[in-house]
């Protein structure tokens, strides 16, 4: 029955699991292309994008999120903040528990990067640079904090999920990733963080600021 049940809530997620293939057999090369064409013709917007990239690859970067996290929980610890703890030990386990699994498929998988061809290439199990593009660890990372920050702070949702997205969209654009890459790793993300929320953190607070 938990089963089912999990599976009913996430038929959307699934779903768009079931068609991630598709788009390596043309969504993610023209989609690529389209970026490629868009940096050329829009040289302004490009640059202004590209100066956020530094940014965006330090917060939503897993060591990054994971150090804050750990910060949080010890914060909370020593000046008996309870609530505080809690959210840092959920969001430390989640984060560094996506971290690992999305780094393990990444190099297991060994997709090239769109920096290095349009087209979809699979060599397997690899350490080589630049074959680690499938999934998206950053959107991972970033699905995952807004599920999480999402139980706590449930009125900025949209400001969470917004920042996740504006990652993804961003990894793209850098031509680090396909889109294939960054919808894998929001599914990744949002898997990780809800399983791990449903087992074992059932917050029954919300903070409500």
């Amino acid at each position: 029955m938990g089963d089912m049940h999990y599976l009913k809530e996430n038929k959307i997620l699934l779903c768009i699991a079931a068609i991630l293939p598709v788009f390596f057999f043309g969504p993610d090369k023209a989609i690529i292309i389209w970026f490629k064409h868009f940096r050329e013709e829009h040289t302004n917007v490009y640059l202004w994008l590209e100066s956020l990239d530094s940014g965006i690859d330090v917060a939503g970067n897993g060591s990054t999120l994971i150090i804050i996290a750990f910060m949080l929980y010890l914060y909370g610890r020593l000046f008996y903040k309870s609530r505080l703890s809690d959210m840092g030990s959920h969001l430390f386990i989640s984060l560094a528990s996506a971290s690992i699994l999305v780094q393990s498929l990444k190099h297991l998988i060994g997709r090239a990067r769109p920096r290095l061809t349009d087209n979809t290439v699979f060599i397997g199990p690899s350490w080589k640079n630049s074959y680690d593009s499938f999934p998206s660890g950053h959107t991972t990372l970033a699905f995952c904090l807004a599920h999480i920050l999402t139980l706590y702070f449930p009125r900025y949702r949209l400001v969470f999920y917004g920042f996740a997205i504006f990652v993804g969209v961003e990894r793209i654009q850098d031509l680090s990733h396909f889109p294939s890459d960054v919808l894998a790793g929001a599914i990744l993300g949002l898997i990780i963080g809800k399983l791990l929320s449903a087992k074992m953190f059932r917050p029954d607070f919300q903070y409500r600021v």
